[in-house]
């Protein structure tokens, strides 16, 4: 199903819905946005929902569903203008809801009488195409002391904290993932393991030091039931498309 909705400049809304075309061809068409979806492993999906949103209108855009073979087709040829093109996928997981965007083979705006011929793929991790952050999620610790029990003179360095994420299960798009590991870095979000492919994970942590053996840290849910050698955790939505996990860490007091 494609269906339009048109705001004026004076704020007159109008709507129509159209059925869909095929699509996925790599020559564009005067007129029309067309292309394929597929996840990283090359197959299409259906159930897409991809929209060209006209760059000279306030909410004027159009919308379109893929279809078993992954393509679609979008008429931009009204109202006149540049238009941009996105994709967003919607998933049930571990009886949980997810919004993905999708990465386009062109982030690029386009001239409606032209045409444009925009293929999208669900990466679960790497760099957005609009240069927004990553497709993966971030797993953020929250240190629950200041001061290193081993050592009272010695404060906790977050950037010293080592993180395991062992994948329980599928990743979200159905493929197997693989254990990280790796220490927090700074970031907007706290401290962090950043661009993590959305999945259900067993996490375990360590203090890990230059020039001394890293000692197990015990983990939690953040501000959430008791400390342990591990956690399982998923995702939780952080925006609608944004996706965090959020724990605490400490070090065992012996």
């Amino acid at each position: 199903m494609v269906t339009w909705g048109l705001v004026g400049l004076l704020g007159t809304v109008c709507g129509c819905t159209k059925e869909p075309g095929g699509g996925g061809g790599g020559t564009p068409e005067g007129g029309q946005m067309s292309g394929k979806v597929v996840n990283a492993r090359g197959q299409p999906m259906s159930g897409v929902t991809v929209v060209a949103d006209n760059t000279l209108l306030y909410n004027s855009n159009a919308l379109a569903t893929t279809g078993a073979d992954g393509t679609y087709r979008i008429d931009v040829s009204k109202p006149a203008g540049t238009w941009h093109a996105s994709a967003t996928h919607k998933v049930q997981y571990n009886s949980r809801s997810y919004t993905f965007d999708l990465d386009p083979n062109d982030d690029s705006v386009f001239a409606g009488n032209e045409g444009a011929v925009r293929n999208f793929t669900w990466k679960l991790s790497g760099k957005r195409a609009d240069d927004t952050g990553n497709y993966g999620g971030f797993v953020a610790v929250y240190v629950d002391q200041l001061i290193d029990p081993a050592d009272p003179e010695q404060a906790i360095n977050s950037d010293d904290i080592e993180l395991t994420l062992t994948p329980s299960g599928k990743l979200v798009d159905g493929s197997d993932g693989t254990p990280i590991t790796r220490k927090l870095v700074r970031t907007p979000d706290g401290d962090a393991v950043q661009d993590v492919p959305v999945g259900r994970y067993t996490v375990t942590a360590r203090y890990a030091q230059a020039g001394k053996s890293p000692r197990p840290m015990q983990v939690r849910i953040r501000d959430t039931g008791d400390y342990a050698d591990s956690v399982t955790a998923d995702f939780d939505v952080l925006t609608t498309t944004r996706h965090q996990i959020l724990l605490n860490a400490q070090l065992p007091s012996s």
